[in-house]
């Protein structure tokens, strides 16, 4: 008997911790270490300056950062002026060759890699020592032979939801 009293008094410790813990406001099982004043956010269109990369990559992009803090975060996401503000631009979208091997007299390269860099500048307006203007940038290796045009949407998609990570846990996390 004593043993099930201890067991309840630990697991109602345990569940009054966790709900105190989440609800202050600091710390969420996101992830994220917002303050509670900090309620928006606004993340404007990432152009794609470097002409390179599918028609959409612009959408894609910016529908993957909206989507990724929604989820992610208890973030509103406004128009403008939003609490926390996000704007950038891609800036390269790349398809060099990797893992050089030589064949013969040849030199050829026996991965291909795409990188995808974004510019991003970052505004706290509650708290602007947290503001920042910085190259982020993800990588993936590819087979020989792969042409950048035959990439599904489904890839392009996952190496920036990578991209957009690093970002919320520059961001919100703060990591």
């Amino acid at each position: 008997m004593t043993l099930r009293i201890n067991k309840r008094v630990w697991v109602y410790t345990l569940f009054s911790l966790l709900a105190v813990c989440s609800s202050c406001g600091i710390y969420s099982f996101s992830g994220s270490t917002l303050p509670p004043d900090v309620r928006t956010i606004s993340i404007q269109n990432f152009e794609n300056s470097t002409g390179e990369g599918p028609a959409n990559l612009t959408q894609l992009v910016t529908n993957n950062f909206k989507t990724f803090y929604q989820r992610n975060s208890n973030l509103n996401i406004v128009q403008r002026d939003g609490d926390l503000q996000l704007e950038g631009q891609i800036v390269s979208f790349t398809y060099t060759p990797a893992a050089i091997q030589r064949e013969g007299v040849q030199d050829i390269a026996g991965l291909n890699r795409l990188t995808l860099g974004i510019q991003v500048r970052f505004v706290n307006a509650k708290a602007p020592d947290k503001n920042f203007d910085r190259l982020f940038s993800i990588s993936q290796d590819f087979q020989q032979g792969r042409d950048v045009t035959q990439l599904t949407p489904a890839e392009i998609d996952a190496l920036t939801e990578r991209l957009v990570t690093d970002v919320f846990n520059k961001t919100v996390a703060d990591w």
